[in-house]
């Protein structure tokens, strides 16, 4: 696995309510950069439009204008295998994105199975175990089912899933947000770690400002579907230029 610069430009989406209504305009003309081995933050308030950009990038939102590159190839509406392979996303209810039915096991088997990776039965398990240690977490959680382990480890073993296919880009939609402070500074460090060692980029949605400025090296802030900053995450919380960070910075409690 290794980072790749994501560019996207002037996307635009409209969700229509019901036939003949020009609808509600989610985003307008956004563009962002992701660079190699980067960590983006995207901030703004609820229904800005962060979750539906970071559903254009990753591929579930087919129904846009403007154009996704990625590593300088452009991406089709709808995705092909090895796009989609390329870039992966982690939810933010590590509650209901694993199933319960399913061990950590089966759940990463079906998806090296899916994607033909690891060859024997073998070679998956130890690939699993590589997954589970990457996300430092035990291989002895594998034959353990979601109900028997933490929020803080479920959302790891969400993490280890996205990975499981060498993703190149990972987008966290509000990973942290569902999780307990306490719990939040581990799953932090986990992606600063990711960044590190394996050269990861990162796309990572917030509304939670100290997370953002404690783990990203630049951040972009949305406001009613267009981006109206991005600067290096130091200058934002510095010197915020527009009206809008400024009120967005002001409203946030406790923040360092």
């Amino acid at each position: 696995m290794s980072g790749s610069e994501l560019v996207a430009e002037k996307i635009s989406v409209t969700f229509a309510t019901r036939r003949h209504d020009p609808g509600h305009r989610a985003l307008t003309d956004v563009s962002l950069r992701v660079g190699k081995g980067e960590i983006v933050g995207l901030v703004g308030e609820s229904g800005s439009g962060k979750s539906t950009l970071g559903r254009v990038i990753v591929g579930l939102q087919e129904s846009y204008t403007g154009s996704v590159r990625f590593d300088g190839e452009t991406l089709a509406h709808r995705r092909t295998i090895a796009q989609r392979r390329a870039i992966q996303m982690v939810f933010q209810d590590p509650y209901a994105s694993l199933d319960p039915q399913m061990t950590v096991w089966q759940m990463l088997e079906e998806l090296l199975v899916v994607h033909r990776i690891g060859g024997t039965r073998e070679a998956r398990r130890e690939r699993c175990g590589e997954l589970m240690r990457l996300v430092h977490m035990p291989a002895g959680l594998l034959d353990v089912r979601p109900a028997g382990m933490s929020g803080g480890q479920r959302q790891r073993v969400a993490i280890a899933r996205a990975l499981a296919v060498d993703p190149r880009l990972v987008v966290a939609d509000e990973a942290t947000s569902a999780l307990d402070v306490s719990v939040q500074a581990g799953i932090i460090n986990l992606f600063a770690d990711l960044r590190d060692k394996i050269g990861l980029s990162i796309l990572f949605i917030s509304h939670n400002l100290a997370v953002v400025r404690s783990l990203c090296d630049r951040v972009a802030v949305i406001c009613q579907g267009e981006i109206v900053e991005v600067a290096a995450t130091q200058a934002i919380f510095d010197a915020p230029q527009h009206d809008y960070t400024r009120q967005l910075l002001a409203a946030a409690p406790d923040l360092p």
